[in-house]
């Protein structure tokens, strides 16, 4: 009959292990953010808690490239001047048509 009998040394090592490999997952996770954004990833953070704030991050859509509307290059707002009667602007704009070049 087997017994389990609790061995510290074994668990020290294995959580020393799984805390390398979060820490590996973490850094992997982490590259994924694009070089201008990094300055915004807490530092003070653990291993798993930078884990989920990439994941809340995302799911914000804070990493995410602004989209930009289409817009119809190829044709040019047509813009066409007011003609105005100049009898009935005040005398100050009807002398300054006068001086238009």
């Amino acid at each position: 009959m087997e017994t389990d009998t609790p061995n510290p040394e074994a668990d020290a090592i294995e959580l020393a292990s799984l805390r390398t490999q979060l820490a590996d997952t973490a850094t992997a996770i982490l590259a994924a953010v694009p070089e201008n954004l990094r300055g915004i990833i807490p530092g003070a953070l653990s291993p798993a808690e930078q884990v989920t704030w990439f994941h809340t991050a995302k799911a914000a859509g804070v990493f995410d490239k602004p989209t930009v509307a289409a817009t119809d290059a190829g044709t040019k707002a047509a813009i066409t001047p007011i003609a105005t009667d100049p009898s009935s602007l005040p005398l100050y704009a009807r002398m300054a048509t006068g001086y238009r070049t």
